[in-house]
């Protein structure tokens, strides 16, 4: 915005508007309507995108506007737009620990981390991680990856077909106002259902669920966007493991490819740019709720190969003997006390594996906190202090 320079007759002077001088015998500055059009314009445009309704009989509004949009976070000296606006965890699907693929037409869960894909009706589904072609404009802001999720079975009598997060305690955003941001495209146009779910936990008060819109989805990118009201939790009962969910419902029961990327939810009635963390703190925000001791690029399985494995204990029990508190600690502490499923670098079992001799026997988790584990098995016959013992585990403390 600017004065009007470049209008004829505005009678700018020093490129400013000036008052009629009657002694001096000079004419007063014109302002033209589309200079003030615009300057309207440009207020209101403040006003709503701080969603407000623009009232003729206020005369504070642009300075309402101007404190919703810079809010600051109380937490940080910073405007809520600028740090930690996103909630959700991976949003990017950047992060894949347990593979870049479902392991069955059938087979659900968590995929891309921290997001579950759950469907039935016998349907069959492939999810998986696509890239993005470097300089592609679709999308906005140069992302890597996209979540896709692809039924080549429609199956029958479904009743979800759905891609959700749970977010860390029902507190989040709760009397709040929240945006959700996303972009998405299909193989053809598709409603796609946005609720959320606030889940007050075990022994908690029963969830409390709405939906956001549905959108139509097309064939192209595209970014979509809702601003809604979360319900307060006053009076509500907390339990153990409580939390908010953002949930897309796909349609039930038909053959169809749904791609998503960025998605996005924050506090504020504006939707602002997708908040990029570096990958690095985004993989341990990840782990608080899954990790695998696993190389990044290995399958979560049994069988990789022992030159793979780089959890490993030195045996200093002699053979055929019992050998206890091989402790190994996690990256990241778990939310909760997680689940440990053991898989074996050397053959198809869960036992520990020596790895000059072959499996050991009774192998089990011994101890377990949410920053370690111990595990515990019996040596190899023919085996001998000194030698190398190895295993691969997961540790799960999801919702």
């Amino acid at each position: 915005m600017d004065y009007p320079k470049s209008v004829p007759g505005s009678g700018l002077v020093d490129g400013r508007f000036v008052d009629e001088d009657a002694i001096a015998g000079t004419p007063g500055s014109l302002i033209p309507a589309s200079w003030g059009n615009s300057v309207t314009q440009e207020i209101l445009g403040a006003i709503t995108a701080a969603g407000l309704k623009p009232d003729e009989q206020q005369t504070d509004q642009l300075a309402q506007a101007i404190r919703q949009l810079a809010k600051p976070d109380p937490l940080q000296q910073f405007p809520v737009q600028v740090y930690r606006r996103n909630v959700l965890i991976n949003g990017g699907f950047d992060i894949w620990q347990r593979g870049p693929t479902n392991l069955g037409p059938n087979i659900g869960g968590y995929v891309a981390d921290r997001f579950r894909c759950d469907w039935n009706g016998s349907a069959g589904v492939a999810i998986s991680q696509q890239g993005f072609a470097p300089g592609q404009t679709e999308v906005a802001d140069e992302p890597r990856f996209f979540l896709r999720w692809q039924q080549t079975q429609a199956g029958a009598g479904a009743t979800v077909h759905r891609i959700s997060q749970a977010i860390e305690s029902v507190r989040t955003l709760a009397g709040k106002n929240a945006t959700v941001t996303f972009w998405a495209r299909s193989d053809a146009a598709r409603p796609l259902r946005v609720s959320v779910t606030q889940n007050f936990g075990s022994a908690g008060s029963e969830s409390v669920e709405r939906t956001i819109d549905v959108f139509q989805l097309g064939t192209s990118w595209k970014k979509y966007s809702a601003t809604f009201q979360v319900s307060g939790i006053a009076g509500k009962m907390l339990g153990a493991s409580n939390f908010l969910r953002l949930a897309f419902d796909l349609p039930l029961n038909v053959l169809q490819t749904v791609d998503f990327a960025q998605i996005q939810m924050e506090e504020g009635p504006v939707s602002t740019p997708f908040e990029y963390r570096p990958v690095a703190e985004e993989l341990m925000l990840c782990q608080r709720y899954f990790e695998k001791s696993f190389a990044t690029s290995l399958p979560v399985r049994a069988n990789n190969g022992s030159s793979t494995c780089i959890s490993t204990f030195t045996q200093a029990a002699p053979a055929n003997s019992g050998q206890f508190a091989m402790t190994t600690g996690m990256l990241v502490q778990k939310r909760v006390l997680p689940t440990v499923v053991m898989y074996c670098p050397g053959n198809t079992s869960n036992q520990v594996w020596n790895q000059a001799v072959g499996p050991c026997t009774g192998s089990i988790v011994q101890g377990l906190t949410e920053r370690a584990i111990s595990f515990a098995t019996v040596t190899p016959v023919g085996s001998l202090p000194g030698q190398t013992l190895q295993i691969e585990w997961t540790a799960d403390a999801e919702f």
